[in-house]
Formats: structure tokens, C-alpha cells, sequence
């Protein structure tokens, strides 16, 4: 069960629009892994890259943010390294029980969840900050 990346969700800036992609992208791997009964150490590979490459997006536009003195930086950032606390919980319960179908819909489902909500609610106030002060 693939969730497709839409126009809906760009922000405007294509760093951050190629790297939310890339994220929709990894969690369709990770879905698609376990659907094809893919190893379990296949279905964590692909959870501890697409762990790390959110990690590594988040640092992207945290630095973005402090270039362009976005004045809700501290609260953007306090939810990034809150989603990153959950999905924490989420890979170590996969790390305990296995990759089991539920543990994965589980963690899929709650990564994008948050990811769609944060696009539409906190990036894209970021890019319009973004926007506005390069004019």
C-alpha cells in the first residue's frame, strides 16, 4: 500500500520538497518490505536509513532556518526532535518484537502521519518565511 507524494504537499523550496520525497519514498520501501516478506534484517536496513536520513533532513532545515532568522525556529525544532523521541519508541519496539506486519503498519503509518501534518502545518509556514526574505 503505497502513499503517494502530491503537489499538495511542496513547500515551495526544492531542497526540502526533494527531501520529503525521498522520505515518502523510503517509507514506501519500508511498507514494501515487509508486504513482500522481505527478510526482517531487510525491514530494519531500510527503517535505520530512512531513521537516519530524517535526522539528517532535519538538520538541513534547521540550518536553513537559522540562515533565514525564521523567528519560530525553537518550536519547529522542539518538533522535530519530538517525532524523532517517537519514532525512537517505534524502531525499538521493532528492535525488541521483530518486524512483524502490525509493528511496521504501526510505524509507517504514525511516520507519515506526522510528516504530512508537519508539511502542511509547519513547513510551509517555514518556506514562506524563507520566501519572503530572499526578496
Amino acid at each position: 500500500m503505497a502513499v503517494e507524494w502530491g503537489e499538495y504537499l511542496a513547500v515551495g523550496v526544492e531542497q526540502i520538497d526533494a527531501q520529503h520525497r525521498e522520505i515518502f519514498r523510503q517509507v514506501n520501501l519500508f511498507m514494501e518490505a515487509m508486504a513482500q516478506g522481505s527478510a526482517s534484517t531487510r525491514v530494519i536496513e531500510v527503517l535505520n536509513f530512512l531513521v537516519e536520513y530524517t535526522v539528517n533532513h532535519f538538520h538541513d532545515e534547521e540550518g536553513l532556518m537559522a540562515e533565514s532568522g525564521y523567528p519560530r525556529m525553537e518550536y519547529h525544532k522542539k518538533e522535530h526532535e519530538k517525532f524523532c523521541q517517537e519514532v525512537m519508541v517505534l524502531k525499538g519496539r521493532i528492535d525488541v518484537e521483530g518486524a512483524t506486519k502490525q509493528n511496521v503498519l504501526l510505524t509507517s503509518q504514525a511516520m507519515l502521519h506526522w510528516l504530512v501534518q508537519h508539511i502542511l502545518n509547519t513547513d510551509k509556514t517555514l518556506a514562506e518565511h524563507m520566501r519572503s526574505t530572499r526578496l
